[in-house]
C-alpha cells in the first residue's frame, strides 16, 4: 500500500474512532474507566447535542461566598432533625455517605424530577434526540419549564422508568409519578458526576451548571467553581440539591422538605449548613 493512501486510510480509522466507542457502548458499571467514560461522554455532548442545533442558554456560575452567618446557623442546628425534613450529603468520589436524615423517605417532588426524566428518554433513544428534544431537556433544566417537563414525560412510559432505575442500580421511586427521596437524587448525581450513565451525562451535567434557581450556593465558598443542581417546589413541599467540586473532591446535598418548612431562607440555611458540617 503506497505511503500517502496507508496515511489516508489511518486518519479516518482515527476520525471513526469515537463514533466506534459512542456506538459499543459499555453496560452500567462496566471496567471503563473514568477518563475513558468522561471522553465518551464529550464526544456525544459534541456529535449529538451541539450538532443538533439545540444550544444552552445561560452560563455556568461558581458559589458565591456569602458569609453563612450565626444566625442562619442557628436555624440549621434548630432544624437538623425537624421530622418535615429529608437529606443526604454523599461524597461521590469514595461513595460514602456523610450524613443522612430520613434519606429514604418519598416526597412528593415539585420540579426535582426534570434532569432525571431528561436521562430516562436519553436512555431510551441511546442518546439520539432531536433538535427540538434536546431544546426541551435544556428547558426543563436551567429554567425548570413544566410544559418541556410534559413534553419530555409524554414521550415516556413506567417501563422506560423501571429498565433506567434497575439499569443503574437506582432506588426504586416514582420518577414519572413525582414521588422521589433524597437517596435517589443523591444517587442519581453520582452516575451523572462520574459519567456512569452511558447517554447524555456531559449534556445533564452542563445544563443543571446553568440552573437559574437555588440558594446553597449563595452561602458555599466562592472558590466552588463547578457547582450544579435542581429544586423543586410545589404547594407545601420545597426542595433544592446540588452537586458540586470541593478542593478536588466531589460532592452531593440533596434536601427534601414538606409541611411548609421553608417560607423564607431555611432551604438556605440548610444547605449551607450541611455543606458546612461535613464537606468543608
Amino acid at each position: 500500500m503506497p505511503q500517502e493512501t496507508r496515511r489516508r486510510w489511518l486518519q479516518r480509522g482515527l476520525l471513526a474512532l469515537p463514533a466506534a466507542l459512542a456506538g459499543c457502548v459499555a453496560p452500567a458499571g462496566s471496567a471503563l474507566g473514568f477518563s475513558a467514560r468522561k471522553n465518551r461522554a464529550q464526544w456525544e455532548y459534541h456529535n449529538r447535542f451541539l450538532a443538533s442545533g439545540a444550544r444552552l442558554r445561560f452560563r455556568s456560575h461558581s458559589a458565591h461566598g456569602r458569609p453563612f452567618t450565626s444566625g442562619m446557623e442557628y436555624v440549621y442546628r434548630t432544624h437538623k432533625r425537624d421530622p418535615r425534613i429529608g437529606y443526604a450529603v454523599k461524597n461521590l468520589a469514595t461513595g460514602r455517605y456523610l450524613a443522612e436524615f430520613q434519606a429514604d423517605k418519598l416526597f412528593v417532588g415539585g420540579s426535582m424530577p426534570k434532569p432525571a426524566v431528561a436521562a430516562v428518554l436519553l436512555e431510551k433513544r441511546r442518546g439520539h434526540l432531536t433538535r427540538e428534544e434536546f431544546q426541551n431537556v435544556v428547558y426543563a433544566c436551567d429554567l425548570s419549564r413544566n410544559e418541556s417537563w410534559y413534553y419530555l414525560m409524554a414521550r415516556l412510559t413506567s417501563a422506560d422508568e423501571r429498565y433506567f432505575e434497575r439499569k443503574y442500580h437506582l432506588p426504586d421511586v416514582q420518577i414519572l409519578n413525582n414521588s422521589q427521596s433524597p437517596r435517589f437524587y443523591a444517587e442519581f448525581y453520582e452516575r451523572c458526576v462520574n459519567y456512569r450513565l452511558d447517554y447524555g451525562c456531559e449534556l445533564l451535567l452542563e445544563a443543571m451548571r446553568r440552573d437559574q434557581y437555588g440558594l446553597g450556593r449563595w452561602v458555599m465558598p466562592a472558590s466552588i467553581t463547578y457547582i450544579g443542581g435542581k429544586t423543586g417546589n410545589y404547594g407545601e413541599w420545597d426542595h433544592e440539591s446540588l452537586f458540586f467540586y470541593h478542593r478536588n473532591t466531589p460532592y452531593a446535598i440533596v434536601l427534601y422538605t414538606r409541611g411548609g418548612f421553608a417560607p423564607r431562607n431555611e432551604l438556605g440555611c440548610m444547605m449551607g449548613g450541611l455543606f458546612w458540617e461535613y464537606c468543608a
